[in-house]
């Protein structure tokens, strides 16, 4: 999988903007529970106050507080803020109580240090208005006014009553005396609560747009980034495939390598799509998640053990679809192959009627994947519910916990909702991370047989230094040529020796299995030779560019093969550049001339994948057209005239010598029929992969046995002039 993540290199921008949106959409996510946990505690709790230090005092407080103050402190209390009289009509809609009392208005002026410098005496105050000390306050205060030298005994002694105290229990006691205190001045709590809820309401609102935007951009980074990948990973695979030989094609199969170029490349686009995406955010969102959740140790506990527990499950679940997403791979291989079978071979199971063994056979490798299948399904969607109990389990868990926290006041309410909502987010992590050890064994299988591909050096391969050939014809020898199959024992074809010249026609004829097809598959190089070589004038053919051989041969193969498109896109698949007369040309010498001419459209008529919507006689000929059209120094027909009747046949040949005579190309014919090849330049006789004749047809029907017994099956004596 990691050879995989090189095709993400030409996207490096990309990928840096997802890692940097994706890291913008978790801090944002992660903010929203903070802000959800001040909305229950200051909006809902303490009806929007905030802050332990007050915007407004009654002079009663203030005289309160006086008590547990020092000179310093007083000071500083009378520099941040303002006596107001009663009855001032400037703050009178504020504060209602300015009708019969005095108050203390703090500055707009901010002091850092006012917090710290009051703290402790609006605390004493808060606690004992609270009554949460195990003093009477009126005595207390009543002590204090009669001797203010005792406050500083005062102050140990509920120093002493507060020292188990956590400052969330001090922090609450003093906003909610500070709330009764703005109660007590008429102030609209209302109003103020309802002020604030708003505000916070909207930041996260904008918060969420924002955390969806980065999501939305991500999102879409992510599809193009792990699409271009698999677009060039598809490319890379189809030129490979472009560049092996039959052997490379035998090793792995064409059912195989049109799964490898879509099914596996597919499943490593999704991989790649989800590591950009999800893989990026979980951990980011887990461990942010994980530190926040750190903040509240009384709970964290219960948050190690689930995440334990969910560990436990997705190393067990890995274990168990590593190796079957591997056998799986394979079924899809064999699904692919018969289904290619039988689409191909429909017209012969109908004509023989074998429809029913055709479905069995069907029947068995569709049972097999679908059984694979369902149990790795089974198998994945087991994880969900059982992560979901797991997370159901913790919040029922933390909020039994953190329920009694909160009764003894060392947690808040909002607090207790923001630690649910972490280790949730901590949780979700976590299935994601399981839901990614799912994709990874099956993506790891698929990218492997990718990279098997990609990785397979083709047998036939172009020199490092290749030689140019000559731009005029040159003879084609054959010296000492033998060939063996790969991984057979014997050589099909043995010591082959035999020059064609420029101008000059070759055929080849013998028994089935004698080596004609494999011998002239040499010339492209489909093949390699074993023994021996084979030159263009002075240069082996191993020693030219496969490209620029091929380019001086027309091939028609013995399966006449037509692509999807017009009959002018099947002859300019030969050369993209012909003109008009070299198509007309390339027509006429094929004999196809007149049945396309009859066509509704000529040669713009549509040609079905395959040529499914013509004869074979006339995909053959078609076949030969699209040689022609090349102009080609080498034509090689491997019995491709097989398909045509006498007739046709008798004008294709002949048509076909006058071009010969013009351009000096050097025609090699594969052939069954003696008529087809009885006015050769040169017949070569093969038997058994050996050369048993050579010559032309009289030489040889007086020299050669095999030639003479393959002629007088074919035709009369009178017909061979005997």
């Amino acid at each position: 999988m990691r050879k995989a993540l090189r095709y993400l290199k030409p996207y490096w921008l990309s990928v840096i903007a997802i890692i940097a949106l994706v890291f913008m959409q978790v801090q944002l996510e992660l903010a929203l529970p903070d802000y959800m946990s001040n909305i229950v505690t200051y909006g809902i709790q303490y009806s929007g106050v905030t802050s332990p230090i007050p915007t407004a005092l009654r002079e009663d407080t203030m005289q309160k507080m006086s008590y547990f103050m020092d000179e310093e402190q007083k000071k500083t209390f009378e520099e941040n803020y303002t006596l107001i009289s009663k009855g001032d009509s400037q703050y009178l809609s504020t504060y209602p109580i300015l009708e019969t009392e005095n108050i203390y208005i703090k500055n707009s002026v901010e002091n850092e240090n006012l917090e710290s410098i009051l703290e402790k005496p609006f605390l004493m105050v808060s606690l004992l208005e609270s009554d949460q000390l195990p003093v009477d306050k009126d005595s207390v205060y009543a002590m204090l006014e009669s001797n203010p030298s005792s406050a500083s005994s005062i102050l140990s002694q509920l120093d002493e009553n507060t020292k188990d105290y956590t400052e969330d229990n001090l922090r609450s006691a003093q906003i909610m005396m500070l709330k009764n205190e703005y109660q007590a001045l008429g102030q609209d709590m209302v109003k103020l609560q309802n002020s604030y809820i708003l505000n916070e309401g909207f930041i996260m609102l904008g918060i969420a747009l924002l955390g969806s935007l980065c999501a939305i951009a991500s999102s879409y980074l992510a599809s193009r980034t792990s699409t271009g990948a698999s677009r060039n990973m598809r490319n890379d695979l189809f030129k490979k495939v472009e560049s092996f030989s039959n052997e490379e094609f035998a090793r792995f199969s064409t059912a195989s390598l049109i799964t490898r170029t879509t099914n596996d490349v597919q499943q490593v686009q999704n991989l790649i799509n989800m590591l950009l995406r999800i893989v990026l955010f979980a951990p980011m969102m887990g461990l942010t998640s994980l530190l926040k959740v750190l903040r509240y140790p009384e709970l964290s506990y219960i948050l190690a053990w689930a995440v334990g527990i969910m560990i436990f499950f997705m190393v067990i679940q890995f274990f168990l679809t590593m190796p079957r997403f591997k056998i799986i791979q394979q079924l899809v291989d064999r699904l692919n192959l018969v289904t290619r079978e039988q689409l191909s071979g429909m017209l012969v199971i109908r004509a023989f009627n074998n429809q029913a063994t055709e479905e069995k056979r069907f029947d068995e490798v569709n049972t097999d994947i679908t059984k694979l299948n369902t149990f790795l399904q089974r198998l994945m969607g087991m994880m969900q519910p059982i992560m979901t109990f797991i997370m159901s389990g913790v919040s029922i868990l933390i909020i039994w916990i953190g329920s009694h926290s909160v009764d003894l006041g060392t947690m808040q309410i909002g607090d207790m909702m923001a630690f649910i909502q972490y280790a949730t987010h901590v949780l979700m992590s976590f299935m994601i991370v399981a839901m990614i050890f799912i994709m990874i064994p099956r993506s790891s299988v698929s990218a492997g047989r990718i990279f098997e591909v990609l990785e397979t050096e083709p047998v036939i391969h172009d020199p490092k230094e290749p030689k140019k050939l000559a731009e005029e014809n040159t003879p084609i020898t054959f010296k000492h040529v033998s060939f063996r199959y790969p991984g057979a024992e014997m050589n099909v074809l043995e010591d082959i020796n035999f020059t064609a010249e420029p101008g000059e026609t070759v055929a080849f004829i013998g028994s089935t299995g004698s080596g004609k097809s494999t011998l002239i598959n040499l010339i492209p190089r489909f093949f390699d030779v074993s023994y021996g070589s084979i030159k263009f004038g002075d240069v082996d053919i191993r020693d030219i560019h496969q490209k620029d051989l091929r380019d001086k041969i027309g091939y028609v193969p013995q399966k006449g093969t037509l692509f999807s498109g017009t009959i002018e896109s099947n002859l300019k698949y030969a050369d993209e550049n012909a003109s008009e007369e070299t198509i007309n040309n390339a027509l006429e010498v094929s004999q196809a001339k007149e049945f396309v001419s009859r066509m509704p459209e000529g040669i713009k008529e549509p040609i079905a994948e395959g040529g499914t919507n013509v004869s074979g006689g006339q995909k053959q000929i078609l076949s030969i057209a699209r040689a022609l059209t090349k102009n080609a120094q080498v034509y090689i027909f491997d019995d491709t005239f097989s398909a045509l009747d006498y007739q046709t046949d008798a004008r294709l040949r002949e048509a076909l010598n006058q071009m010969i005579e013009k351009t000096k190309a050097t025609v090699f014919i594969v052939a069954q029929r003696i008529s087809t090849i009885k006015n050769a330049d040169k017949i070569i006789v093969l038997d058994k992969g050996r050369i048993t004749g050579i010559g032309k047809h009289d030489e040889l029907m007086e020299n050669c046995t095999v030639y003479k017994e393959i002629a007088l099956s074919q035709l009369s004596e009178e017909e061979l002039g005997l």
